[in-house]
Formats: structure tokens, C-alpha cells, sequence
């Protein structure tokens, strides 16, 4: 089965943008991997980084952990310079950020979600395997649950 981006989709963050790093409120799910990289990076515990930069997100019987935002929305990680301050070991949804499934599940939606991301559309070429990797790493990754570090 084709898709619409078989022939692969142009995108390179543009450094005048930060809007998807803050801007509106949201979440930064992590997944286990990313909590190990945010501790290693920050030379913390796991339980540390949860304490110092993360929220609890009920769920039904369990809580996802995901990064706190500033008063603005924006990322705790993200400089007043509007860069990351964890570049190196930051989340895999900002990694992966806009090969999303809800993004690129069609052209509609790669469209629409270039009115807010001037990146869409530009600079590097990502092949369909370089997306599908995108993912697949997005889906293989468990997340990390509050309830794995805290009772």
C-alpha cells in the first residue's frame, strides 16, 4: 500500500521558530529511554529529573510522566535564546517531531500542520524509510509510567 509521503517530505527546523517547543500548552510524554538519556545527560537519578522537571498525568489506572512547561507553555528545557537546553538528550517525540503518525497519516494533515511549522516543506529531503523509522521508534518506545518510580 502507498502513502503520500513515499516519495519522501521536506523539513528543517527553521531557527526563528520554536513553536513547537512552547508557544501553546501540551505534553512531552516520556518514554523509558528518554527518562534513562534526560538522567545521564543531567548527571541525575531518574527519580530526580521527575522531581525537578516533570509532571505527574493521570491516565486511568496508571500516570504518564511528561515535562513541565513554563508559565508561557513553554518547555522547562527550552532557553530564553529558544534553544534547547538538553539537545543532546532530548525526548524522542522532539526528536521525531513532525514525523508524527497523527502528521503525516495524510497530506491533509502534513498540510494543516504546516500553518504553525514553517519548517513543512523545506530544506532536507527525509526518505519514506527515514520516516517510518521515525515511527517505528516512536512506537516501539514504552512509556515511562509515574508509578514505575513513585507509589
Amino acid at each position: 500500500m502507498s502513502c503520500f509521503y513515499e516519495q519522501g517530505l521536506r523539513f528543517t527546523c527553521q531557527d526563528s521558530c520554536y513553536y513547537c517547543c512552547g508557544v501553546e500548552p501540551g505534553f512531552v510524554f516520556l518514554t523509558k529511554s528518554d527518562l534513562r538519556r534526560l538522567s545521564e545527560f543531567l548527571s541525575l537519578s531518574k527519580e530526580d529529573v521527575i522531581r525537578a522537571y516533570c509532571r505527574k498525568v493521570p491516565f486511568g489506572s496508571f500516570s504518564y510522566i511528561s515535562l513541565n512547561e513554563k508559565k508561557n507553555h513553554d518547555c522547562i528545557f527550552l532557553h530564553d535564546q529558544k534553544k534547547c537546553s538538553v539537545y543532546q538528550g532530548r525526548p524522542t517525540q522532539c526528536k521525531t517531531y513532525p514525523f508524527w503518525s497523527t502528521i503525516v497519516d495524510s497530506q491533509e494533515s502534513w498540510s494543516r500542520e504546516k500553518e504553525y511549522c514553517p519548517g513543512i516543506n523545506v530544506g532536507q529531503l527525509h526518505t519514506k524509510e527515514d520516516i517510518d523509522a521515525y515511527l517505528e521508534m516512536r512506537q516501539n518506545e514504552a512509556p515511562a509510567l509515574w508509578e514505575e518510580y513513585f507509589s
